[in-house]
């Protein structure tokens, strides 16, 4: 051995005695005193023993083997680790004089947590001296002869002796699921003579493929736990084998293993110093007929097994050498080698080639049954629904759920408290806590997160590439990780890596990866503790943003589905750097404008707003990308506006972007394409018309006269010009787009869409609605095909189609398929879809007279526009309106006035005093005032509905008359009946028959004689008609076509 080596060992074995004999000597005192806890008494004599052997190796460090080395600092390190640990308990335990009572139990409460780790430590101890026993080898023995063994001597008999058994740990008695896996892993044996035990730290449950069948293995414990269940069991069956084990996890552990075999078999020469002490147990575990199992746990380290391959990993004395060539060969058919790893690769080629056994997470109900067993009998304060959600975010992992139940016992924090906490700073904390557990090597990891940070230490070392795409993948949603987003050098062979540690998994078949919850979380704090979150944060972002679609159609909604769940995640992050926030607002941009196409408008505005935010942070005034995020939030504050308030803010920021955008271009097209629907919603027919056409002039002169998305919004300017009464000039358009479509650079699909699409509107606004309705099935069957039965295009001509029905008579059809929508869009969140639906069927029952279930639909319909839209606004108040004319149908007019004094309030101040729908509103409020005997406050209703005498209703001005008629006042009755009367071909009008009465009653028979002649030749059946009180005639519904905002969306890609 080199001289600096060996002054590394000689100056840690002196650091190890100073220390060590400080604690020795405290222990002593403190029993001496009698104030030290009784689990103690068993460390004051192993500790001063320990020094005394390390104190006396001292000497010798320079005349060691190099194995004999590496042993030696192995032990030295443990050594020191648990006399560390030892002080530390003794500060906590140690009971000084004078302390109150309260101390004195609170410490009294701490030994008896601590007892089961000082129980380890000790344990640990009485193993150290065992293998410094084995291995203090004195330089002046060294010198000696080695005695001579001759080739012939035969090695030692134990044919009739019990077998040694050297596994160190002690066995659980509440192992549950204990036959299936423990027979599963002998079947194994009875095919091969190695099996191996692979899987993520923490793991406990096991898929073993045995012969082409899957086995599905349950055991409630760790890979080790395991196998020392098996260990125990392989021995009651055949008390005679030997039952051996070594540690994996580092070459000088590896050594002690063997170093102990050895001794404990008395293999010949095992105590020369001259032999090898790996290839003289390796060679006899060859060539013994005698049965044993071998176990070698937490064989992780790749480099430890094959150092020429996988970089240097520390090899022995000779480089070429590795650990592998040092298992058994399984020549002896009663060998049995049984390996635990975390490294799928290890296990593989460990197990020669054989199929390792993979443990994957357990059930919710096993996990439940695992982390309540641990509290005894003391569960039922415990809320299973708390339970399941612990669970859960500890994704079932048999190691997590022990440590959380530790840790609510022994600090006794509620499962609430400690589901919190996962989620906060302390998360780390929670899960890097070491659990007590008897059952495991001291050298083995007990914690969740450190169990992972062994894995990932080793990757870094191994495969920096692999480490780098971990890191990528943790700042992502865990689940469904396309192949397409990770774009970096190595990704094959570095997923190759990540997946043999089973940190990353995937389904066969797939093209996806995904993360095990704990396993992201604790690369997240990983990256936190290094300070290079925010590096990877703005990587997976970059990944996203490049691979996310800048023009959304149905072809790119499969993309766009696939990474919403990653944008969720990217887009909850802080980011600092211009570069990221720019590439944060334009993925915000974009997935607003598909979560648009998903009917996830609230989701969308949030984003729209948060884009918006940053261009006007870092971009210039002039810069289309402001323009454009502008038009977005404009767009989706007008979706969500719940009152006229809202739609006059909606109507600002789009007229901003209309402003600043460039003509022509894409942005001031999309700002007046929604301006013009946002008018029409406030019944602005000019400004409507207005924006309707300059949408579709722009795109006419961007993209030609044949562009698909010119024609589509002309379709819109069609629709538009004939609700507003132009259905002239509206079936011109429509003929246009019909004449353009086979020129039109849309797809055949698209065109067969536009033209059928026209085709309906024409017909529809003809009054064919026969025509109409097989145009509608046609566009039904095709978009099914195109999209899908659930999308919106799909919902909007089935709506068109059940209308056209009931336009025809068919109530009862219209209505079965207005119901069997409903059914179908239970899973959308387009409330819209569901509103038209309830007002088709409500229409329905109101032609049919079936006013009380007409009732029901009308206030389903009223909660979702209130709900939606809220009270303020024109389609919640038209719904109200639609409700009182249902009560008024039925005779209910105290709660129909109620509801139209409501109504006209509004729209007087909204939509003035003129307009067609207040005017409505005023006649409707004078027939339940008439209804009630009012006949004063009726006239004074239709008095004020009555704009101009000239352009009156005859109906408005015949249900006046009614009540004029009532009141006696026959000259106002005369002078209103007469100027109806003079308008011109009046047959048929109870205006007549009121202008009779009048005339008759104020005793002008001659003129009243006149008119009953004239009627007499215009109409002989209405001369004769009853003068008794007659009920006021209801205003007819506008004729409100659905038009809604988003019933009409894109089509450009169909």
């Amino acid at each position: 051995m080199d001289p600096i080596t060996a002054y590394g060992l000689a100056s840690a074995i002196i650091t190890f005695v100073d220390f060590g004999t400080k604690v020795a000597m405290r222990v002593k005192e403190l029993s001496e005193a009698g104030d030290i806890p009784e689990l103690f008494r068993d460390i004051k004599t192993r500790l001063p023993l320990i020094i005394d052997i390390i104190k006396h190796t001292l000497s010798a460090t320079t005349n060691l083997s190099p194995e004999a080395h590496g042993a030696y600092a192995e032990v030295v390190r443990q050594s020191f680790k648990q006399v560390g640990q030892l002080d530390e308990i003794l500060k906590k335990v140690t009971i000084s004089k004078g302390e109150s009572l309260l101390s004195k139990t609170v410490k009294a409460g701490i030994s008896v947590v601590e007892e089961g780790r000082v129980k380890r430590i000790a344990l640990g101890l009485k193993d150290n001296v065992q293998l410094l026993t084995l291995l203090n080898v004195k330089a002046e023995e060294k010198e000696r002869p080695a005695a001579r063994r001759w080739p012939s001597e035969p090695l030692p008999s134990y044919s009739n002796a019990a077998g040694v058994f050297l596994l160190p740990f002690s066995r659980d008695e509440r192992f549950i699921g204990r036959d299936i896996p423990l027979q599963s892993i002998a079947s194994n044996f009875e095919s091969q003579a190695r099996v191996a035990v692979a899987g993520i730290g923490g793991l406990g449950r096991m898929i073993i493929n045995l012969a082409g069948s899957l086995h599905l293995l349950i055991y409630w414990g760790s890979k080790s736990q395991v196998v020392i269940e098996y260990a125990y069991r392989f021995r009651e069956r055949d008390p005679t084998a030997h039952i051996l084990w070594v540690y994996g996890g580092n070459i000088a552990r590896f050594y002690q293993g063997y170093k102990r075999i050895a001794q404990s078999l008395e293999i010949p020469e095992w105590d020369d110093p001259e032999e090898s002490i790996l290839e003289l147990v390796s060679s006899w575990l060859s060539s013994t007929t005698k049965s044993y199992l071998l176990i070698v746990d937490n064989a992780d380290n790749i480099e430890h097994w094959w150092p020429g391959k996988y970089k240097s990993g520390g090899s022995l004395d000779d480089p070429s050498k590795n650990l592998s060539k040092f298992l058994p060969d399984g020549s002896n058919s009663n060998s049995k080698v049984l390996i635990t790893t975390r490294d799928n690769r290890v296990a593989s080629r460990l197990a020669k080639a054989s199929k390792p056994i993979i443990l994957q997470p357990m059930s919710k109900e096993e996990a439940k049954l695992l982390f309540l067993s641990k509290f005894g009998d003391d569960v039922s304060e415990f809320d299973p629904p708390e339970v399941y959600r612990l669970l859960e975010e500890l994704d079932h992992l048999p190691l997590a759920v022990s440590q959380a139940a530790a840790f609510i016992q022994e600090n006794g924090v509620s499962i609430a408290e400690y589901n919190e906490a996962l989620h906060g700073a302390e998360a780390e904390e929670f899960l890097d806590e070491e659990l007590d557990d008897d059952r495991r090597d001291e050298d083995s990891v007990n914690s969740v997160f450190r169990t992972w940070k062994l894995s990932f230490s080793q990757i870094r070392q191994q495969k920096p590439r692999a480490a780098d795409l971990l890191s990528l993948l943790a700042m992502l949603d865990r689940q469904s990780i396309p192949r397409s987003l990770l774009k970096m050098p190595e990704v094959t062979t570095s997923l190759t890596v990540l997946q043999s540690f089973s940190l990353v998994t995937t389904r066969a078949g797939s093209q996806s990866y995904q993360l095990h919850r704990l396993v992201q979380r604790f690369v997240q704090h990983a990256l936190q503790r290094d300070h290079t979150r925010q590096e990877w944060q703005d990587a997976a972002l970059a990944c996203v943003s490049e691979d996310y679609p800048t023009v959304i159609g149905p072809a790119e909604w499969p993309i766009c589905d696939a990474l919403a769940p990653h944008v969720h995640v990217l887009t909850g992050y802080e980011y600092t750097t211009g570069e990221a926030r720019l590439d944060l607002a334009h993925l915000l941009c974009w997935a607003a404008d598909f979560d648009v196409d998903r009917g996830m408008y609230l989701q969308a505005l949030k984003r729209a707003e948060g884009s918006l935010r940053i261009f006007q942070q870092l971009v210039p005034e002039d810069d289309e990308r402001l323009a454009s995020a502008t038009w977005l939030y404009g767009r989706l504050c007008y979706y969500q506006a719940q009152s006229a308030a809202d739609l006059d803010a909606a109507a600002e920021i789009l007229r901003r972007s209309l402003s600043t955008s460039k003509y022509p271009s894409w942005n001031f097209a999309e700002s007046a394409f929604e301006l013009a629907h946002l008018y029409y919603d406030l019944c602005n027919e000019e400004a409507c018309l207005e924006m309707g056409k300059a949408s579709f002039e722009c795109w006419e002169n961007l993209e030609g006269l044949n562009s698909s998305r010119t024609l589509d919004n002309m379709h819109d300017y069609a629709l538009e010009l004939a609700m507003f009464g132009h259905e002239d000039e509206g079936i011109a358009k429509w003929r246009e787009i019909i004449e353009r479509c086979p020129a039109s650079d849309a797809s055949e699909n698209t065109k067969i869409v536009f033209t059928y699409r026209s085709r309906a509107g024409i017909v529809e606004f003809q009054g064919d609605a026969a025509i109409a309705e097989v145009l509608y099935a046609n566009l039904i069957a095709l978009c099914q095909k195109l999209y899908a039965p659930e999308h919106v295009h799909v919902f909007d001509y089935r709506l068109s189609h059940a209308e056209q029905i009931m336009r025809q008579g068919r109530l009862d059809e219209a209505t079965r398929l207005s119901e069997a929508i409903l059914a179908s869009c239970e899973n959308t969140s387009e409330w819209r879809i569901r509103t038209s639906s309830f007002q088709t069927i409500a229409e329905c029952y109101r032609l049919s007279a079936s006013y009380n279930k007409e009732q029901t639909y009308r206030q389903k319909t009223l909660e979702l526009h209130e709900k939606n839209l809220g009270r303020d606004h024109k389609e919640t108040f038209d719904a109200e309106e639609a409700l009182a004319d249902c009560y008024l149908n039925s005779d209910r007019s105290f709660e129909a006035m109620e509801l139209y004094q409501r109504v006209m309030a509004w729209r007087k101040i909204k939509l003035g005093d003129n307009h067609v729908d207040t005017i409505r509103a005023m006649e409707c409020l004078g027939i339940c005032y008439a209804y009630q005997g009012y006949d004063g406050k009726a006239e004074e209703a239709y008095l004020e509905a009555l704009d101009q005498p000239s352009e009156a209703d005859i109906r408005l001005v015949a249900n006046l008359c009614f009540s004029l008629k009532a009141q006696a006042k026959w000259e106002a009755l005369e002078t209103w009946s007469r100027q109806v009367c003079e308008r011109g071909d009046t047959a048929k009008s109870t205006v007549h028959s009121s202008l009779i009465t009048s005339l008759e009653q104020q005793g002008k028979m001659q003129q009243a004689l006149e008119v009953r002649a004239r009627l007499l030749v215009l109409d002989p059946s209405d001369v004769d008609a009853p003068q008794g009180r007659r009920l006021a005639v209801i205003p007819p519904v506008r004729d409100k076509r659905r038009f809604g905002r988003m019933i009409h969306p894109r089509t450009w890609s169909a």
